[in-house]
């Protein structure tokens, strides 16, 4: 594991012996904060070429609700063209935030990202959500990926 130095709002662990990024939030962030770390998040996996995420948001209690617009609208297609195809981004979440989610009509449902060159799954149980990135992991390495399309 190689720790990478982040705020105290974000934990960044790169795990190459698994080709992986783990992004842990640590605590409840504001909208600012949140798109920071997430940035922050895109930069390091670009460094490190590594297009399976667990991004662990169960510190959290709720969505940020500025969050979402700008996620969607923004950021994912800042990773779908800075990485290229494919990112697997699998999202932790406690159950009540999950419920929350879900239950919320400005959350897009999983099959919004269904023709996407990124792709999202939101889990209860971190291994669960490995054994999700690992078997995305062995999709990854039946087909070529190119590189990042620009850092």
């Amino acid at each position: 594991m190689q720790p990478v130095p982040t705020a105290d709002f974000l934990q960044l662990i790169h795990r190459p012996e698994l080709q992986m990024l783990i992004a842990r939030w640590m605590r409840q962030t504001t909208a600012e904060e949140m798109r920071a770390g997430y940035q922050h998040l895109l930069r390091t996996a670009l460094e490190h070429n590594c297009r399976l995420w667990l991004v662990d948001a169960r510190r959290r209690d709720h969505s940020n609700k500025e969050g979402t617009p700008w996620m969607i609208e923004t950021f994912f297609p800042q990773v779908a063209q800075r990485m290229g195809p494919s990112v697997y981004m699998a999202y932790l979440f406690a159950p009540a935030h999950l419920r929350d989610i879900e239950a919320d009509a400005a959350v897009p449902t999983l099959h919004f990202f269904d023709d996407r060159p990124y792709h999202l799954q939101r889990f209860l149980e971190e291994r669960t959500a490995m054994e999700w990135l690992a078997a995305c992991r062995l999709q990854l390495a039946q087909v070529p990926q190119p590189g990042p399309a620009q850092r």
